[in-house]
Formats: C-alpha cells, structure tokens, sequence
C-alpha cells in the first residue's frame, strides 16, 4: 500500500489511543491496513493472541446515504442474535463525533479463512476443490437468504417490498447528484438506466439481501474449502434475493469474454477447472433454496449490479483525483467504469 493521506495518518494516531480502552485483555495493540477491498476502510488489530478487524469510511466526501459503518454494525448484532454463524461479532463501536475522533467506526471478530481474490492461493489446486467452494458460496447465499426477516424489519434494517424501486430511485439520484456537483459523464449510463427502469423485474417475497455478496467477500477454510465467513455487510437490507443472485453471478466471469469485461478489477480465478459455470451455479441456488430460477431471469438483475458497481466505483475514481484515497487500484477505474456500463448495455440488448 502506498503511503497514508494526511487524513488516514491523523485519524491513525487517534484510533491507536482509543483502541486500548475498547478491546478486550491487556498490552499493546497493532494496527495494519489491509487492502481488502477498495470502499470503506479495513484494519487488521491484534491484541496479544486476539486478532480484529477495524472498519471505517472513507476519507474524503461521499454520498450520505453511503459507508454507514454504524448501521452495518447493528446488522451484524442482529445477525448474531439470529444464530449466525458465518459472520463476525462487534465488540466496540465509535459513533460519528465521538470524543476520541475516531468515529463514525467499529471493530468486529477476525473469523478464520483466507479471501480469494484477483489470484488463486498455492492451496486451491484441485478441480473437486473449486466445486466445493462453487456450491459452498451458494449455500451460503442460500442461507442467508432463509434466515427470518422479522428481527430485521424490527431492528428498522429494511422493510419488505418495494426493493427494486428503491434501488433504481437511490442509485439514480445519487448519480445525478454526483453529475450536478461536476462529475464526469459516462456515456452508456443514462441508456443502462432508462433500460432498467423500463423492464423492472417482478419482484418476488422479500429475505435479507447482502448487498455485494460475491467470492472476494467471503472468507475460505484451505482444509475443507468452506465458506467460514461473510464480510462487507454495509449495502444490506431487505429484498429481492435474486438480486443477490444476480450480483454473485456478474461478478463469477465463467469465460475468457466475461472475464475481459472486468480486466484490472477481477482475475480470471473462476476460469479454472471445476469452478462450476454461471447456469450450473444458478441451478445450485434454485436446489437449495427451493426457488424456480433459470440463468435467463436473472439477466435484469445482471445489468443492475454492472450498473450499481459501475456508479459505486465513480466515487472512489472522483476520491483518487482528489488525492482523498491512497489506494493504488483506483487509478484503474478511468477506464473500467466505462467498461462495466458498455457491457451492462450490451447484456441489457442482447436477445
């Protein structure tokens, strides 16, 4: 990683001097950024043989409605109280404003497994591994997708119906917020829009969504290929769970083709023999939660998430040419964001 902003050095100093009152056991705690992910930011703590991870906002402006670390953190509580077993407990929380300086933040359990991301690890050699890892990621989708949606609603985390509207409304006004204040145009957006808002997909019952459940957002046991972990909680709600669906499987490139829409921003891991393809993944899902779903409706759902990740992106890229983010990959996004909306309006017109 590249050397800290000003503002990440300073809020560093701040967060290493509240942490020590917060965290459970004795003596010093170490602090580490880990660049996992390239939206909020993420720190690794250890704490004597206890280890953590921090999340924060990004530094810099970002759209109100966006980062809300806090409400991400109640999520997680209540997904503990749930039952759940594949996400991380809080155990402090530093709300925006605090004394220290240090919020709006929070610190979770660091469950065991390893991400994968853009490369394969030496240990993921077998084509029967990458099966079992295929269909452990859509287990894992399909159980949180039959958790009970009550303790949700009451925790004021989502209500149901109405989720594609909401999406579509929320999306859109924070793009044409981000153009009103002298952001870039990109050419295919307006037409993937318009597209989506006139083919709207009938939205089935409400379950809890994820947000951005995709490979690079769990975390993997090496001996067993299980998903231990779920991260990123900060998009979730409740909703239409085939967008959830739609979302693993843009970002799940199962040919050279797919996988050259993404270039710098995916690799090519789920190329490799035995990763199950995109229908075969779909057919997963539909055995295991009971739901009559072909690759072909999802297609809406598909040019939704290439859509939403697209204008997500935007606002890192604006952050990189402010200078409010140290993170590398950003640079990329000059010419990936236009890419991911080429190919969500390629999809939306393809017969």
């Amino acid at each position: 990683m590249s050397a800290p902003t000003a503002q990440t050095a300073a809020w560093t100093e701040k967060v290493l001097a509240w942490l020590p009152g917060v965290l459970p056991g004795d003596g010093a705690v170490e602090l580490e950024p880990l660049v996992a992910g390239h939206s909020n930011l993420v720190f690794a703590l250890r704490r004597g043989e206890q280890r953590y991870i921090l999340r924060r906002p990004p530094m810099g402006e970002y759209a109100a409605s966006a980062h809300d670390v806090l409400r991400e953190a109640r999520l997680l509580t209540v997904l503990a109280e749930a039952g759940s077993t594949r996400t991380p407990r809080v155990v402090a929380i530093a709300e925006a404003g605090d004394a220290a300086g240090v919020g709006p933040a929070y610190v979770m359990t660091r469950l065991p497994g390893v991400a994968i991301r853009n490369e394969a690890p030496a240990w993921l050699d077998s084509a029967a591994q990458r099966a079992t890892i295929s269909r452990e990621l859509v287990g894992a989708l399909a159980e949180l997708h039959a958790l009970p949606i009550a303790p949700f609603e009451a925790a004021k985390l989502g209500r149901p119906g109405g989720y594609l509207a909401r999406q579509l409304t929320r999306w859109s006004g924070q793009r044409d917020e981000f153009v009103a204040r002298g952001g870039r145009a990109l050419d295919d957006e307006p037409a993937v829009r318009a597209w989506l808002q006139a083919n709207v997909a009938d939205e089935g019952p409400s379950t809890l969504v994820h947000g951005d459940f995709k490979l690079d957002n769990v975390l993997v046991d090496p001996d067993t290929c299980g998903v231990t972990c779920v991260l990123d909680w900060e998009m979730a709600t409740l909703g239409d769970p085939l967008a959830d669906l739609g979302f693993l499987l843009a970002f799940w490139p199962d040919s050279p083709a797919a996988a050259a829409v993404f270039e710098e921003l995916l690799g090519e891991v789920t190329l490799a023999d035995g990763f199950l393809d995109r229908a075969a993944m779909v057919g997963v899902y539909a055995e295991l939660s009971g739901r009559k779903v072909t690759l072909e409706d999802l297609r809406w759902y598909h040019v939704l998430a290439l859509w939403k990740m697209a204008l997500l992106l935007e606002a890192s890229y604006t952050r990189h040419l402010a200078g409010t983010t140290d993170d590398p990959f950003f640079a990329c996004l000059d010419t990936a964001n236009p890419r991911l909306l080429a190919a969500a309006l390629e999809l939306a017109r393809s017969v």
